[in-house]
């Protein structure tokens, strides 16, 4: 028996290891945590949908916009971007809201335009497409440059 006694320790060890690993996880683990023990939401904390819809809207949509920017809105609304919104391109609208003598920040880069206008097959062949940029604004009879964005040439609000 003299020999065993290590083996004793370790399994007392283990077992305290192991009861304290579930103790802890009980203080730990929150009560709606796949509805504890059931995982009827598998690893999805089940309050965490309430705590989101309870946190303020970010995304308030062009109509938003439509009260302070008519002169934009009203082409933009007519033209070929209109399923895009406003703030896919000019981002949240609080952080123009809350001063209005802040300007709305614009994503004007060419790679903010080619998510959408970059070529691909899966794209359909009406919808335009730009294989690359700079030989697009060769065929315009223009010279490429550093820093040169589509609004250059392209109104955002009035696409062709």
């Amino acid at each position: 028996m003299k020999h065993y006694n290590h083996i004793i320790r370790f399994a007392i060890v283990l077992i305290i290891a192991v009861a304290g690993f579930f103790v802890m996880r009980g203080y730990l683990v929150q009560e709606s945590f796949g509805i504890h023990g059931t995982y009827t939401y598998g690893y999805h904390r089940g309050n965490s949908d309430s705590e989101q819809a309870a946190l303020p809207s970010l995304y308030q949509g062009p109509e938003k916009c439509k009260s302070c920017h008519e002169q934009q809105y009203t082409p933009w609304q007519a033209g070929a971007h209109a399923p895009v919104g406003c703030e896919t391109c000019h981002g949240n609208w609080q952080a123009h809201n809350n001063n209005v003598k802040d300007k709305v920040q614009l994503t004007a880069s060419i790679e903010a335009c080619m998510l959408c206008h970059q070529q691909l097959g899966a794209r359909p062949a009406s919808f335009p497409q730009i294989p690359e940029i700079k030989a697009h604004v060769q065929e315009q009879d223009e010279e490429f440059s550093q820093g040169m964005s589509c609004s250059d040439c392209h109104d955002p609000h009035e696409p062709l």
